[in-house]
């Protein structure tokens, strides 16, 4: 019988307290899941989507571990820091996610083709930075 763990259904939550947007710029974070759906609120942005982000405040190291990443992990290899919840209707950023969530299959299967270690989109290590009235990804 298999364990329920074991089925890979993930469930389509974000967990963690609300943090606005604003308090998020310039900061180095990572993102272990977005979510993208209609707006509740038509007119604020042109593609009529919002994205919510389960962000990490997680500490950062200054040299990669073994796996590559900067981010302090637990034994189980998750992010250790405070779990928060944000969302955006920034086009730009939300458009980004698509971009490379929609990329990552093509990348997968060259990267497999050169005998390399298969990437994932989550988590995002990145800061999200405001430019004008813009949000970017850096």
């Amino acid at each position: 019988m298999a364990r329920f763990c074991e089925l890979g259904v993930e469930a389509d939550v974000i967990i963690g307290k609300g943090i606005d947007m604003e308090e998020l710029f310039n900061r180095h974070i990572l993102i272990e899941k977005t979510i993208i759906q209609p707006t509740k609120y038509p007119g604020k942005n042109s593609s009529g989507l919002r994205m919510q982000m389960q962000v990490v405040l997680a500490t950062f190291n200054t040299t990669p571990d073994q796996s590559g990443d900067y981010y302090q992990k637990d034994a189980s290899g998750v992010a250790i820091g405070e779990r928060r919840s944000c969302f955006t209707g920034s086009d730009i950023l939300i458009s980004a996610i698509q971009k490379a969530e929609n990329q990552m299959p093509a990348l997968n299967k060259a990267r497999q083709e050169r005998g390399e270690p298969l990437l994932s989109v989550y988590p995002i290590d990145t800061t999200i930075v405001k430019v004008g009235k813009c949000f970017q990804f850096t």
